[in-house]
């Protein structure tokens, strides 16, 4: 009698060997990306502040906006049969737009202001005001955690300005201005929100920054400073462009595919380190130890409210 050779199974080990393989290239993938979103937005303020040195502010965010549209195009196109045309998808990304116009103005006024190491502390409290937005409008669910670190985020601002502790207007000018960024920015991610599952996320950016263009075009003003930006500016411009609304967001959002909120945030909390070191090479500039301070604590705050899910998807790995 031939004795037939036994069938070879698969050893149990291999499945779970190609699930951990796949783990450890998901959160390579995440990882990386949230470290581009958290380079691209440290370091965007920089050449935005270089060209604001010579341009004015509409014309740096003409400027700023044409190179994203560029530098988005390729993926809208893509994506151009993801998205329903509708009145309200309309009008939200009119909002968006016009949410973007004010948040990208607000940043030059800081910048002309203040150290851009202090813009991108304050602006990290975007999310915090997202959650805030979420819960007013889109009726989410927020935890006390978020209502703390409120408090913590109003008391960091007030220690950032200990050593000139002041109410006139002139002494808070850039502190508004960064935190009506902080606030654009998070308005457009909660109308983003709003409409998510009815336009691809890359068709509503350019979409709304093609708005953004066609109105600061209207602008005389703008089309006749435009029309004389030297190739140096131009540059400039376009590393802005390339470092926060491309680089920053677009790596954000990617990463969220591979890692929890949790971690991401984490992350790119750590972008106004970048910030600082390139504030200090380029312009010979640092902020003060009461702005650090009180940065640091309104850092503190914003990470402690994602901490518990950091400690969750600690324990589902383990």
């Amino acid at each position: 009698m031939i004795r037939r050779p036994p069938r070879s199974t698969p050893k149990p080990s291999s499945a779970a060997s190609d699930v951990y393989k796949r783990q450890v290239s998901d959160q390579f993938k995440g990882l990386s990306f949230a470290i581009f979103a958290m380079f691209g937005g440290g370091l965007y303020a920089i050449p935005y502040r270089l060209s604001l040195e010579t341009v004015a502010p509409l014309t740096v965010i003409l400027g700023v906006f044409l190179w994203a549209f560029l530098f988005s195009l390729p993926g809208a196109w893509l994506a151009r049969r993801q998205v329903k045309i509708t009145w309200k998808i309309g009008g939200i990304t009119l909002l968006t737009s016009l949410a973007g116009l004010l948040g990208n103005y607000s940043i030059c006024q800081a910048l002309n202001q203040d150290s851009p190491t202090l813009l991108i502390l304050l602006t990290r409290s975007e999310i915090i005001i997202a959650m805030l937005l979420s819960w007013l409008f889109l009726k989410e669910v927020i935890t006390a955690r978020v209502w703390l670190a409120v408090v913590v985020i109003i008391a960091g601002i007030i220690v950032m300005k200990l050593n000139t502790l002041s109410f006139e207007l002139n002494q808070w000018s850039a502190i508004i201005w960064a935190i009506t960024a902080a606030f654009s920015f998070a308005v457009m991610q909660v109308l983003a929100k709003s409409i998510i599952h009815e336009i691809n996320p890359q068709v509503l950016n350019v979409s709304r920054l093609a708005l953004a263009l066609v109105i600061l075009w209207s602008l005389e003003e703008v089309r006749n400073k435009v029309a004389v930006l030297e190739f140096t500016e131009w540059q400039w411009l376009a590393l802005a462009a390339f470092c926060g609304p491309f680089v920053g967001r677009v790596s954000y959002t990617y990463a969220l595919r591979y890692l929890t909120i949790s971690k991401t945030v984490i992350i790119g909390s750590f972008s106004p380190v970048a910030t600082l070191i390139f504030e200090l090479l380029v312009f010979g500039t640092l902020i003060n130890g009461y702005e650090a301070f009180g940065g640091t604590i309104m850092l503190a705050g914003i990470l402690w409210v994602f901490l518990p899910g950091l400690r969750r998807s600690v324990k589902l790995v383990k």
